[in-house]
């Protein structure tokens, strides 16, 4: 598979909007053979990625964006959880549910979980905001959260294909500008919609060509600011990992290492493992 990941920022100034335009078709296949994903649970991952990046573009340059949705008890996903910095370094896992822990009824007809979006400095939560994750599509959800928890008027479009053994994961994220008026707000929420019933024609190419499609249906300008490459990148270190290990305390962890001669930690992101034997464990401390 050739890898055309691109992402452009920029702005639409016509009707005072900032956007995001994104493939990660490449950083989401690697996720998925990285960690065995069926098709439900890759298309699943590849829209948590894609919102996670979208977030990404909100913040600076020195911040990560963590989206995660936990599903209630009846569900075969546990949870999904991607991270995303601006400048498109991704990582992102999903967690089955044990068998045993799966109960049926327990999913009300207007909420399907829990939709957690935090904000990450230098290893600290500088943000969180958890909302309901309803019983509609994701996209819905995501813009719900933005308006409610941000009150920006926001639209994400998100095209998602399986092409015989290829993934396809493009996107649009447009966001209302302090300039933008009411009657632009409108205006780009008949283009979103337009764009939504018309999205696998216009992405039937690159990205790039999308956008030209956009700028000459919509006839407004799109201005790219910035552009880069996405990529799967875990950011896991031994040094994390021995910090994780001082944060269980020496009691609790010696008694690991003492009950398994050592201790051993598996990335859930890239499946390195660490392994540090008892006298190391005691070196920490």
């Amino acid at each position: 598979m050739e890898n055309h990941d691109i992402y452009q920022y920029g702005i639409l100034p016509d009707v005072h909007f900032r956007f995001s335009s994104a493939e990660i078709s490449y950083a989401v296949t690697a996720a998925s053979n990285l960690h065995g994903f069926d098709d439900a649970g890759t298309e699943l991952l590849a829209r948590t990625m894609l919102a996670a990046f979208f977030l990404a573009d909100l913040v600076k340059d020195d911040t990560k964006v963590s989206v995660q949705i936990r599903f209630y008890d009846d569900t075969e996903i546990h949870s999904v959880l991607a991270y995303s910095t601006r400048d498109g370094k991704l990582k992102a896992t999903l967690r089955h549910r044990p068998e045993e822990d799966i109960e049926s009824g327990q999913i009300s007809e207007e909420n399907l979980g829990i939709l957690k979006v935090f904000r990450w400095k230098d290893g600290e939560c500088i943000y969180q905001s958890i909302v309901p994750f309803r019983n509609q599509s994701f996209e819905s959800n995501i813009e719900n959260y933005l308006r409610d928890s941000e009150q920006v008027p926001s639209f994400l479009v998100a095209y998602i294909k399986l092409e015989g053994l290829h993934w396809r994961i493009k996107g649009l994220f447009l966001q209302a500008l302090p300039e933008a008026r009411p009657e632009h707000i409108d205006a780009v929420r008949e283009l979103a919609g337009k764009l939504e019933e018309e999205k696998s024609k216009v992405y039937e190419g690159t990205v790039s060509q999308a956008l030209e499609i956009l700028q000459s249906s919509w006839n407004t300008k799109f201005e790219i600011l910035a552009t880069g490459r996405p990529e799967y990148r875990c950011d896991c270190s031994e040094e994390k990992i021995k910090e994780l290990i001082q944060n269980l305390g020496k009691e609790e962890a010696m008694d690991i290492a003492e009950e398994q001669g050592q201790i051993e930690v598996t990335c859930e992101f890239c499946n390195s493992i660490y392994r540090f034997p008892k006298a190391e464990v005691l070196e920490l401390f």
